[in-house]
C-alpha cells in the first residue's frame, strides 16, 4: 500500500501565511526586533499561566480557631513538613490531597481543635456524595451551629445538641414533630439559668430548625435535670391561686351571710332599709392551722355516783390520786462513838477538849417516808379547723323618724325629725352583736350611732308628689261635676223637646179631628141630598184619598194595621 498523499492546506490559510510573509520581508531590523520580544513575551506568560493553572487550589483545614489552637496547629504542621497557608491567623488551608493525612496525624498526636464543625462542612464538596450524605452533612451542620451559637453565652461552657428529624409524610397531619433535646455544661461557679435565659436558649433552638416549636424543645443540665418544664412551676403556682381564691371565696360568703342576718335583723327592727346604713363590715379568717396537745389531770374515784338517787354517792380516792410506790426508811444508832487516831505508834491529830466532846455518850435516829402517787391523766392532740374567725368590725348608721303634717296652703308638708333614741341603739347593738357573733377578748368592735340623712330630695319628690295627686284629684272633682252638668243638661233638653212633640201632635190631632168631622158633616148631607156644598181641590183630593183609605181597610185591614203601628212609632221617636 502506498502511503497517503498530505492534505493540502486551506487555501485562505495559505493565504495569510503568505501575506504575513511578505509583512515581515518588508519590516526592517528594528521593528523585527522588537516584534519578536512581543512573541517572546506572550509565549513566557502563555508557559506561566499554564504552570499556575496546573497547580491544585488550596482547601479549607480549620477556620475560626483562637490563637492558642492556631499557634498549635501551625507549628506542628511546620514539623511534619506540610505546606499549608494561613489567612487572619484563624483560618489554615492545606492541599486537597494532603488534608485527609493531615487530620489523621493531628488526630494521632491528639491536637485536633476542640471547635465544633458547622456549616463549614459544605465547604467542601465531593462528586460522589449522595443525597443521603448531604442531608447528614445538614443536620451536622445544623446541630454545630445551634452549639457553636449556644457555647458563646456567657454562662455555658459546653453544649450537646440532638435533633429528632422524622420522614415526611404525604399528609402533614399524619407527620411526627420535630424535636430537640439540649444539654448544657455551665461554667464554673455558674449553679443555673434563670427562667428567662432558659426560655431565650429555647426560643433560638426552635427557630433555628424548621418546623420546631418551642414546646417540643428540652433542656437538661449536666446531671440529666429538666430545666426548661415549667409546667410544673406553673401548677405550683396555679395550685396556690387557686387556694387563695378559694379562701377569699369562703370569707366573702361567710361575710355576706352574716351581713345578711345583720340587714334582716335592722330590717325587722327598724322596719325598712332606708333608715339604717352598714357603713363598713369587716370578717377576717384566720388560715393557720393550729395543733394543740393538752394535758388533762381529774382526781380518782373510788366510788362512782348512782344517777338514779337524790344525793351524791361520789367518793374520791384520800389526795385525789393513787400511790404507786412507797418507801420507808429508819435508821437508830445509840452508844457511845469514837474516833480512830490513826496508825498505831502515831499521835492523834485531834485536841485534848475535842476528843473528850467525842467521846461523850451518843444517840442517833432517821425516819424517812416517800411515797409516790399518780393522777388520772388524758393526753389530747387536737387539731383545730383550717379556718377561724380573726376579727369582725362592724359600723352601722341609723336613722330617726320623721313626722309629717300637711301644711294649711297645701303645698306640702311640715316635717320634724325624732332621733333614735339611746335605748333603741343600745337594743340594735345588742342584737347585731348576737348576729355577728361578737366576742370582746378577740378584738372585735361594733359601732352603732344615729345620723340624720339628708332626705331633701327624698321630701322634694314627695311633695311633687302630693301636690301632682292633690291637682288630679281636684281634676277628677271638677270633670264629675261637669259631666253630670251635662247629663242633666241633656236630660232636660230631651224631656222638653218630647213635650213640645207630644204638643204638637196634640193640637195637630185635634185639628184633624175637627177636620175630620167637618169633611164627615158635608159627606153626610151630599148623602142626604141636602144642599149642594162647593168643595175645594184639596178637599177633594182628601176626600178620594179617605174613600181609597176605606176601601183598601175593608179589603187588607192587616196591611192597614201595620201602616199605622209603624206611623205610631215614628211619631213616638220624634
Amino acid at each position: 500500500m502506498s502511503p497517503k498523499p498530505a492534505k493540502p492546506m486551506p487555501e485562505a490559510l495559505q493565504k495569510i501565511i503568505n501575506n504575513a510573509k511578505e509583512l515581515f520581508a518588508k519590516l526592517d531590523t528594528t521593528k523585527k526586533l522588537i516584534l519578536g520580544g512581543v512573541l517572546l513575551a506572550v509565549l513566557v506568560a502563555f508557559v506561566a499561566l499554564s504552570g499556575f493553572a496546573s497547580q491544585k487550589n488550596k482547601i479549607l483545614l480549620f477556620k475560626d480557631l483562637d490563637s492558642k489552637d492556631f499557634a498549635e496547629v501551625t507549628k506542628k504542621l511546620d514539623a511534619l513538613g506540610y505546606t499549608y497557608g494561613t489567612s487572619d491567623a484563624s483560618m489554615i488551608t492545606v492541599n486537597p490531597d494532603e488534608r485527609q493525612e493531615i487530620i489523621t496525624k493531628l488526630a494521632q498526636e491528639n491536637m485536633l481543635p476542640a471547635g465544633v464543625s458547622g456549616w463549614e462542612l459544605f465547604d467542601i464538596e465531593k462528586f460522589t456524595e449522595t443525597q443521603f450524605d448531604k442531608d447528614i452533612k445538614k443536620y451536622r451542620a445544623l446541630k454545630g451551629a445551634i452549639e457553636k451559637s449556644l457555647m458563646t453565652l456567657r454562662p455555658i461552657e459546653k453544649a450537646d445538641v440532638n435533633i429528632a428529624m422524622p420522614e415526611p409524610d404525604l399528609f402533614e397531619a399524619n407527620a411526627y414533630p420535630v424535636k430537640a433535646s439540649v444539654i448544657l455544661h455551665f461554667k464554673p461557679g455558674v449553679d443555673g439559668l434563670s427562667k428567662k435565659e432558659i426560655k431565650g436558649i429555647v426560643n433560638l433552638v426552635a427557630r433555628a430548625v424548621p418546623k420546631l416549636k418551642n414546646e417540643n424543645v428540652s433542656v437538661a443540665d449536666a446531671d440529666g435535670k429538666i430545666i426548661s418544664d415549667f409546667e410544673e412551676d406553673l401548677e405550683k403556682e396555679k395550685l396556690e391561686l387557686r387556694i387563695v381564691q378559694e379562701k377569699l371565696r369562703i370569707e366573702e360568703e361567710e361575710r355576706v351571710k352574716r351581713l345578711i342576718d345583720m340587714r334582716n335583723t335592722l330590717r325587722w327592727y327598724l322596719g325598712g332599709e332606708d333608715r339604717v346604713d352598714i357603713t363598713r363590715f369587716e370578717y377576717v379568717l384566720n388560715w393557720d392551722q393550729e395543733t394543740i396537745q393538752e394535758n388533762e389531770v381529774s382526781p380518782v374515784v373510788a366510788i362512782q355516783d348512782n344517777p338514779e338517787t337524790p344525793y351524791s354517792e361520789l367518793k374520791l380516792v384520800e389526795g385525789n390520786a393513787m400511790k404507786v410506790s412507797s418507801k420507808e426508811t429508819k435508821e437508830a444508832f445509840k452508844g457511845r462513838g469514837f474516833t480512830p487516831d490513826g496508825p498505831a505508834g502515831t499521835e492523834p491529830n485531834i485536841p485534848p477538849g475535842y476528843k473528850d466532846t467525842d467521846y461523850q455518850k451518843a444517840e442517833y435516829q432517821k425516819e424517812e417516808n416517800i411515797n409516790n402517787y399518780e393522777f388520772n391523766k388524758r393526753v389530747r392532740d387536737i387539731k383545730k379547723q383550717p379556718w377561724r374567725v380573726e376579727k369582725i368590725a362592724l359600723s352601722v348608721v341609723v336613722d330617726g323618724m320623721w313626722e309629717k303634717k300637711e301644711k294649711a296652703d297645701g303645698t306640702g308638708f311640715d316635717r320634724k325629725y325624732i332621733p333614735v333614741s339611746e335605748s333603741d341603739l343600745k337594743l340594735v347593738r345588742k342584737n347585731l352583736e348576737a348576729a355577728m357573733g361578737y366576742t370582746r377578748s378577740r378584738g372585735d368592735q361594733i359601732s352603732v350611732i344615729s345620723i340624720p340623712k339628708d332626705r331633701t330630695e327624698q321630701f322634694l319628690r314627695e311633695d311633687e308628689e302630693y301636690q301632682r295627686q292633690k291637682a288630679v284629684r281636684n281634676m277628677v272633682v271638677a270633670s264629675l261635676i261637669i259631666l253630670i252638668i251635662l247629663i242633666m243638661a241633656v236630660l232636660v233638653y230631651r224631656a222638653i223637646k218630647k213635650e213640645i212633640a207630644r204638643r204638637r201632635r196634640l193640637r195637630e190631632e185635634e185639628l184633624a179631628a175637627q177636620q175630620q168631622m167637618m169633611r164627615e158633616a158635608a159627606l153626610r148631607v151630599m148623602d142626604e141630598g141636602g144642599a149642594e156644598v162647593e168643595l175645594s181641590l184639596d178637599e177633594k183630593l182628601r176626600r178620594e184619598l179617605l174613600e181609597n183609605a176605606i176601601n183598601l181597610a175593608k179589603e187588607k185591614p192587616e196591611d192597614v194595621a201595620q201602616l199605622l203601628r209603624t206611623w205610631l212609632a215614628e211619631e213616638e221617636q220624634t
